[in-house]
């Protein structure tokens, strides 16, 4: 169903009203009801420096661990939903499925971190958001500005970095709801040592109303023709999932401190795949490991940093009937990292080295050969291929008078095949009372995946490197009642990588542009009940050269929650309410009007917790209380309403 603007605007009116109304001094908050905030903590990704982070210009949103635990986000995606500027697109099991990025980026176009080191696949440049837990994990720092000069290729929207910490303590959380959707996790450690585990099956299978697309160019035969798929059931949409984290944080002699992290996630779906192709016996494994050994050595105004880093993933799709049999996805990625950063008066500088290699196997069983049905089927193959990056970065930055900070940077990086590529960068903020305003400028790029380049009859070698201009500026009041920040991005260059109808392969579009405003709004909390919301106008997403839009860009898009932390009281309850618009994509792909549009919809999560004991914690969730009924993606019907009860220590 489709979405006016006229509902997110009335809700930044609303936003504005409370942050006035609630101007008054209040007590200061406990830390479970601290909100996503913009000012008032320190973080590192902004400029991969620990900094407070009121006084780094890009915009940079924290989602903590309270706030992960009082909405009961299992995996970085469900922490991700309502932080201003994200999209998320799921489908599948549990979530299992989703697409995202920053303002209109692409996964392979939003850089996604663990402890600072990618987790990307280097076979498709994306994550499965979906499928990586937030057990051991202490926040999610979210930047959301293009971030080239210090992280290099795909960081064009932005930075997703998921930093976890040692258990300290023992923690326990069980949950069971729709579908035979149950989870279990366990963790323990002393600060120093410790590990986290995680237990998540669901039967998963989940009606879908009957769907009318209208004419449309790319419904099962790919002519204009009404689309209309009957109502059914999402089978086989089963999901299994274990998960374990062991982490170590000590330090050492000489003044050193190391840290250390092993990840390993295995993954079981069932994937049906699209309406317009179904299948009743897909499945996909994943299985993902990924380690980290961190060595750094604090000064009193320097810090030096050696990351090293690795990840191996595997994907296999099996489908015996409607596609042959098995196919096999192995990747690899090493990175190892150096980092100097000096702090002083008036200024700071920031230099390092990152070099990686990353490869890719794809197998494929045989098959029938479609061009010619009487000639010989298609062999059994396997293509292997690889790229790698070494680069070198630099940025200082000055406070020439007091209550700025100028910041300036430059990367030469180094991508084989690729060539060479140079991303500078210009950003600053000013304190004036209780406004602050910061800008940036600078050059993004993305190297196209292995999985671009190289997947059979889903590829194109003659891509060609992403190169944009960023800018964005904003400004920010802060007052005892909450904050008010407005902010305005532009994004705009050339060969942007997208996959383009009818036949949905990768393409450079010779030009494109994106552009938003975007509104934040919020309170401090009053007896323990803090209001936030955002609402993003994404005006502009458009292919300059053929005039459509890009797909998968809402034009608007709105979040508004209410949170009451347990504070003084036994009770911690919520609401988000959250509304995506539609992204015009399918109107750009047809000869005549569509009868509905597909991806705007909008949903309402709430929950309950009571507090039986300090570390007896029961709760009741609901997700999509108004059962909508969407598909974010075309041919993807998400699930409507689900219901949980759970148990935990916190």
């Amino acid at each position: 169903m489709k979405r006016s603007i006229a509902a997110p605007f009335a809700l930044t009116v609303f936003f504005v009203t409370v942050v006035r109304a609630g101007a008054a001094p209040v007590p200061t908050p406990s830390p479970s009801a601290t909100p996503l905030r913009e000012i008032g903590r320190a973080v590192v990704t902004s400029d991969r420096r620990a900094e407070p982070i009121g006084q780094t210009s890009r915009p940079t949103y924290v989602v903590d661990r309270a706030q992960i635990d009082a909405f009961g986000a299992r995996t970085i995606a469900d922490a991700l939903q309502g932080v201003p500027g994200v999209n998320l697109f799921a489908y599948g099991p549990f979530g299992a499925q989703v697409d995202y990025g920053i303002h209109g980026a692409t996964p392979a176009g939003t850089l996604v971190l663990v402890d600072g080191i990618p987790v990307t696949n280097p076979t498709s440049g994306a994550v499965q958001l979906g499928e990586l837990s937030t057990i051991g994990v202490d926040r999610i720092e979210v930047v959301e500005s293009g971030s080239s000069t210090l992280y290099g290729t795909s960081a064009e929207g932005g930075v997703i970095n998921v930093i976890t910490r040692v258990p300290r303590g023992v923690y326990f959380e069980a949950s069971d709801g729709s579908y035979a959707d149950r989870d279990l996790r366990v963790g323990a450690g002393n600060g120093t040592v410790g590990f986290s585990l995680e237990r998540h099956v669901s039967i998963g299978d989940y009606p879908y109303p009957a769907l009318d697309y209208g004419p449309y160019s790319s419904c099962e035969s790919g002519a204009i023709a009404p689309c209309v798929f009957p109502a059914g059931v999402r089978s086989p949409a089963y999901g299994d999932q274990s998960a374990g984290r062991f982490s170590l944080d000590t330090p050492l002699a000489g003044g050193f401190r190391i840290r250390s992290r092993l990840d390993s996630t295995g993954t079981q779906l069932g994937v049906p795949g699209s309406l317009a192709f179904p299948s009743t016996t897909a499945s996909e494994g994943d299985l993902a490991n990924s380690a980290l050994l961190e060595l750094e050595r604090p000064g009193s105004n320097s810090t030096f940093t050696l990351d090293l880093g690795g990840s191996q993933t595997r994907l296999k799709y099996y489908d015996p009937i409607e596609n042959f049999g098995e196919s096999d996805v192995y990747a690899g990625r090493s990175q190892a990292s150096l980092r100097e950063v000096l702090t002083g008066t008036p200024g700071d500088a920031v230099f390092g080295v990152d070099l990686s290699r990353e490869s890719g196997i794809f197998t494929f069983p045989t098959t029938p050969n479609f061009v010619e049905p009487s000639a010989a089927p298609i062999p059994a193959s396997a293509i292997g291929a690889a790229e790698s990056q070494a680069a070198a970065y630099v940025q200082l930055g000055s406070s020439p008078l007091a209550g700025t900070h100028l910041v300036a940077g430059l990367r030469a990086e180094n991508d084989a095949p690729h060539g060479t590529v140079a991303a500078p960068s210009f950003g600053g903020t000013i304190r004036s009372g209780s406004l602050r305003f910061t800008g940036n400028l600078g050059e993004t790029f993305r190297v196209p995946t292995l999985q671009d380049l190289y997947y059979p009859g889903y590829s194109n070698p003659n891509l060609r490197p992403e190169k944009a201009q960023t800018a964005d500026v904003n400004v920010s009041y802060g007052a005892a009642g909450g904050t008010l920040t407005a902010g305005w991005f532009d994004r705009n260059g050339s060969n942007f990588i997208v996959v383009a109808p009818p036949l949905y392969l990768p393409e450079n579009a010779q030009r494109a542009a994106e552009a938003g405003a975007q509104l934040t709004a919020t309170t401090a909390p009053r007896g323990g009940l803090s209001i936030e919301g955002s609402f993003t106008d994404l005006y502009r997403a458009q292919n300059l050269v053929t005039g459509a839009r890009l797909p998968r860009n809402p034009a608007g898009s709105a979040t508004l929650s209410l949170v009451h932390a347990f504070a003084q009281t036994r009770f911690n309850y919520g609401l988000r309410w959250d509304i995506v618009g539609d992204d015009g994509d399918d109107r750009a792909n047809v000869a005549a009007p569509v009868a509905a549009t597909y991806d705007a919809y909008d949903t309402v999560d709430a929950f309950v917790r009571y507090k039986l004991e300090p570390n007896t914690v029961v709760g009741l969730r609901a997700f999509n209380l108004g059962n909508e009924q969407a598909a974010p993606i075309f041919g993807y019907p998400a699930p409507g309403r689900r219901v949980y009860v759970e148990l935990s220590t916190r």
